[in-house]
């Protein structure tokens, strides 16, 4: 049986994610790492569908909203959600770990906040969602109702 190769991603190449990493990233590592960008870019892009376009057409419709930074913000986003994943591979539920043998003692501490499972808040949704000008509502004028006074 072979081994399946790992889809390079649409947004951010493992290179990216590497050099955003603070420290030497494990070379042991990096076709997990590879696979997980492809998840997370994945998860996104289900949950905001303006981002399954082809990379060029979302360039393009960024930059006619207004919006040229959007594809940097998403791949930011889809590099911190892998990372996490990495740093706390148990996920958000452990806090602490701790292990006796003998009389060495080994102890690990993870933020809180870091989950192994993929979850966007609202608020980094909203971040790499298409911004859409709003039209002026240029015409409609608020009126109150004739009224007749004696």
């Amino acid at each position: 049986m072979t081994t399946p190769t790992p889809p390079e991603g649409k947004f951010v190449t493992v290179d990216e994610a590497e050099a955003r990493y603070e420290g030497d990233f494990p070379s042991g590592r990096r076709q997990w790492l590879m696979w997980r960008l492809f998840d997370v870019e994945n998860a996104l892009m289900g949950l905001v569908p303006s981002l399954r376009k082809p990379l060029d057409d979302i360039i393009a419709d960024s930059i006619a909203a207004g919006d040229p930074g959007r594809v940097d913000r998403v791949k930011s986003l889809v590099i911190d959600k892998a990372l996490q994943m990495y740093r706390n591979p148990f996920g958000g539920a452990l806090a602490q770990q701790m292990q006796m043998v003998d009389d060495v003692q080994e102890s690990r501490t993870f933020r809180g906040s870091t989950s192994a499972a993929i979850a966007f808040d609202e608020g980094e949704l909203n971040q790499v969602r298409l911004r859409t000008r709003r039209r002026s509502k240029l015409g409609s004028i608020p009126i109150d109702p004739w009224r007749i006074t004696c």
